[in-house]
Formats: C-alpha cells, sequence, structure tokens
C-alpha cells in the first residue's frame, strides 16, 4: 500500500493551549545560567546521561546525547518542577519556539505496553548490524535511534543524596529540543554507555559553544516570563540586564518580565 505525503498537514501558525501552558519554559539552579541565556539570547544545548534500563535492550543501560529541555507546565502547578530544577528559568512563546526548533514532545512510555516490546524487538534486531548494513536498515536504524531520543519511562528510581526514591517523570510535561550535529565532525550525537565522563560530556558541549547553529535562539519579543527565585535574585538579574547592549527601552521592557517565582510557588512547594 502505498501513501500520498503530499497533503500532510502543516502546523497551524497559532495554536490555542487550554490544557497546557502557552509558554515553553527551561529551569536552572544558578543566575549564571540565566545571564548567559540572555547574553547570548539562545540557550545552549549540554550533553545529557539518559538512563535506558527501562527498556531492557541488550547491552545499552544508558546513553549521552545533547539537549535542552523545557517544561510545559502552567505556573499554577511549577512548584515541585521547580524543586528539582532550579528557581531560575525562561519562559518562551510555545508556538514560536515550535515553529523555529527541531523540538519534540517526549514520549512517556510504559515498559509493560505492547508499544515498548515492539520497540525493543526491532532495536535489538537492529542496534548492533554495523557497518554490514544494508541501506534500509541504516534508515531503520537511524529511526529507531531518533525515536529513542524522545522517550523516557513515565517513571522510574532516581538517586539523590545517596537513597533511591521513585519519581514521575511524566509530571514534567517536558518537551525536548536535540540539536543537529552531523556538520560537526568533532563530535558525536551520542556517547554509548562505556565512554560516558563528565570530562567528555563538558568537552562535547564547549564545542556545541562554538557552533551557534545548534542553539535555541529567541527574539526578545519571545521572551514572555523571566523567572528568578526571590528579591535578592531579582536584583541580580536586573543589573545583568542593564549590563546588556540593549537601548534602554528594550532592557525595561525586559525587566519588566521579570517574574519573582516565590510568590507564585510558595503555596507548592
Amino acid at each position: 500500500m502505498e501513501i500520498d505525503f503530499k497533503e500532510t498537514p502543516e502546523l497551524e501558525q497559532n495554536l490555542h493551549w487550554h490544557n497546557s501552558s502557552n509558554v515553553l519554559c527551561n529551569y536552572m539552579r544558578e543566575p549564571e545560567y540565566l545571564i548567559k541565556i540572555l547574553k547570548n539570547q539562545a540557550i545552549i544545548p549540554r550533553y545529557v546521561t539518559e538512563p535506558l534500563d527501562y527498556l531492557k535492550v541488550d547491552g545499552l543501560k544508558r546513553i549521552a546525547f545533547p539537549m535542552t529541555c523545557f517544561c510545559d507546565i502552567p505556573f499554577s502547578k511549577v512548584g515541585n518542577h521547580m524543586t528539582s530544577y532550579g528557581g531560575y528559568g525562561i519562559a518562551l512563546d510555545k508556538n514560536k519556539v515550535i515553529r523555529n526548533n527541531r523540538i519534540q514532545p517526549i514520549h512517556y512510555m510504559n515498559p509493560a505496553s505492547p508499544l515498548v516490546a515492539d520497540f525493543k524487538e526491532a532495536f535489538n534486531a537492529n542496534y548492533n548490524v554495523g557497518k554490514k548494513a544494508h541501506k534500509e536498515d541504516e534508515v531503520l536504524l537511524n529511526y529507531l535511534l531518533s525515536t529513542l531520543l524522545y522517550m523516557k519511562p513515565i517513571s522510574n528510581l532516581v538517586e539523590k543524596n545517596g537513597k533511591y526514591k521513585m519519581y514521575i517523570f511524566q509530571d514534567e510535561c517536558e518537551w525536548r529540543y536535540i540539536p543537529d550535529c552531523k556538520s560537526i565532525s568533532s563530535i558525536p550525537l551520542i556517547i554509548n554507555d562505556n565512554k560516558i565522563t563528565e570530562k567528555r560530556k563538558n568537552t562535547y558541549s564547549d564545542v556545541l559553544e562554538k557552533h551557534p547553529e545548534t542553539w535555541v535562539k529567541f527574539d526578545w519579543n519571545d521572551l514572555i516570563y523571566i523567572v528568578v527565585p526571590d528579591e535578592v535574585a531579582l536584583q541580580t538579574i536586573i543589573d545583568a540586564i542593564m549590563e546588556l547592549p540593549l537601548d534602554n527601552a528594550k532592557k525595561y521592557l525586559l525587566i519588566s518580565k521579570i517574574q519573582i517565582s516565590n510568590r507564585f510557588t510558595e503555596d507548592l512547594v
């Protein structure tokens, strides 16, 4: 059976979100990370380790690859998320981010579902094909790898302060941006389990800082909110904004977009 893709519908220019947020937020713990984003007018992806033990794929416990993550959680419900990821953040217009970037909501997987069973079977059959693979096999493997990078378990055990507890990833409502690294010969897209080190991840992430084509760039008009945890942090970010090479009108507009998170999450955190 042949499928005609000529009439594939395009994404509407401005979707109206009812049960999720109108912005995508990237949260962080340190003010210097937020200041760096404002100075670059962009978010730079970094290599992050993702466990894959929930898939039970032979010989594949974890991988690392570059990403920038956003959450799709309204401010009224974001308290627990900020406890995990930090009280500083930047909120971008959701429609603009979707339209201008290679971004995709995460597929939250139930390890007991037939979808995971089929994926595991296909992945195990093709993962170690290597250089002897036919072109058709390479196309399938690339599809499986691409799908893998946007998958996460609904929940899993997470280690924190030497203790393991069950964490519900689906509560993060994550959207993930993965840059196209094909043109950068000095770094791989994926670091395999046996080669993952913090030094290697940081080295490869530093390479991405020299390649603006891999960044999540935004116009100032697309920046809806700047989030800080308290009044002390507010002054720090105001000072940083006043140092940006912008006219005063633009600086004051950015300052007007600052939200203090403890004012809208104090009853949730």
